[in-house]
C-alpha cells in the first residue's frame, strides 16, 4: 500500500471517530437534561468536572456533585396591564418621526387585513405646512433623461414627508405606473427636487399622495385632463379648477419645464397657476421665460 493511500485511510478513520464522539456527546447531554438531577464528579487536585456514565461513580480523588436541572417554581407575578383590544385604539398616540419630531401615530387597515402604522409630525395650527407640486420636467431634448418633480413648502411650518409619495399616472389607462415614496422634511419656504422621468403621453399626470389618509394633496394633469385616476383601489381627479390646456406642455424640441408662475402660487386652478418656461430651475424659485 502506498504512503499516500495509507495517510488517506487514517484521515478518514479520524474524521469518523470524531463524528461518532460528537454524536455520542450530544446524546449524553440530551439524556442528562432529560433527568431532574445531574450527577457529576470534580477532581480535588485539578478542579476538572466529569459526568460519569449511567451507573458509574466518582473516583477516590473526586468529589461528587449534584444539581437540579430545573429549580422550584417561583411565585406568580403581578397581573400586567391589559393590552389593546384592537390596533385601532393606538391611533393618535404619541410617537417620534424619522426626523426626530414628536408625532401622532396613524393606523390604517386595508381590505386584505394588512395594517400600516405611520408617525406624522404634529402640526402647529399657527404654523401649518403647505406642500405643493411646483415644477415638473417630463420631456427633454434628445433622450428622456434627467427629469424631475419639484416640491415647495408654501406654508409656515415644516412639512413632514413621512407617508407621502409621488404617484405617476398613465392617462391612457388612468392607472398609476410608478410610485416614489418620500421621506424627511421640507422647511417652510424651501424646495425639494425628486429625480424622476415621468411619461410624456397625452395626457399623463402626477399626484402628491398621502398614503396614510389616502388623499391627494396636490396634482397636475398635463397634455389633457385626467379626472378619474386609479390610485390604489380608489379614483381621484388630477385636475384643479380649469384643466391646463393641452397646448401648454413640456417640449422635446426646447429645453424647459412646466412651472407654477409665479413660483409657489396656488389658486387651485391649473390653467392659471401653471405655464411652460424655457428656464427650468430645479431646486430654485421658478422663472418665466
Amino acid at each position: 500500500m502506498s504512503a499516500d493511500r495509507r495517510r488517506l485511510q487514517i484521515g478518514v478513520l479520524a474524521v469518523l471517530t470524531l463524528a461518532l464522539a460528537a454524536g455520542a456527546a450530544g446524546a449524553r447531554v440530551r439524556a442528562l437534561l432529560a433527568d431532574d438531577v445531574i450527577n457529576a464528579c470534580t477532581s480535588l487536585s485539578t478542579g476538572a468536572l466529569r459526568v460519569p456514565a449511567a451507573g458509574g461513580s466518582c473516583k477516590a480523588d473526586e468529589q461528587p456533585l449534584r444539581w437540579n436541572v430545573r429549580g422550584p417554581t417561583g411565585a406568580t407575578g403581578p397581573q400586567g396591564p391589559p393590552g389593546p383590544v384592537s390596533v385601532d385604539v393606538l391611533a393618535g398616540t404619541t410617537c417620534t418621526t424619522a426626523a426626530g419630531s414628536v408625532g401622532s401615530l396613524g393606523v390604517r387597515t386595508d381590505p386584505s387585513g394588512a395594517v400600516t402604522f405611520s408617525c406624522r409630525a404634529q402640526v402647529d395650527p399657527e404654523a401649518e405646512p403647505g406642500l405643493i407640486l411646483n415644477e415638473i420636467d417630463y420631456d427633454q431634448v434628445g433622450p428622456d433623461t434627467g427629469g424631475f418633480v419639484e416640491l415647495f413648502n408654501a406654508g409656515r411650518g415644516t412639512a413632514d414627508l413621512g407617508g407621502l409619495a409621488l404617484v405617476l399616472v398613465d392617462g391612457a389607462t388612468a392607472a398609476e405606473y410608478d410610485t416614489i415614496p418620500l421621506s424627511g422634511a421640507v422647511l417652510a419656504g424651501q424646495l425639494r427636487v425628486v429625480p424622476v422621468d415621468a411619461d410624456n403621453g397625452s395626457p399623463d399626470g402626477v399626484a402628491l399622495f398621502d398614503t396614510v389618509d389616502q388623499v391627494v394633496l396636490d396634482a397636475l394633469s398635463y397634455e389633457g385632463a385626467i379626472e378619474r385616476a386609479l390610485i390604489g383601489s380608489s379614483a381621484y381627479s388630477l385636475v384643479e379648477g380649469t384643466p391646463l390646456p393641452a397646448a401648454v406642455a413640456d417640449s422635446d424640441a426646447l429645453t424647459g419645464s412646466l412651472s407654477r408662475l409665479p413660483s409657489g402660487s396656488d389658486t387651485d386652478d391649473a390653467a392659471t397657476d401653471w405655464a411652460f418656461t424655457r428656464r427650468p430651475t430645479p431646486g430654485n424659485m421658478n422663472l418665466a421665460g
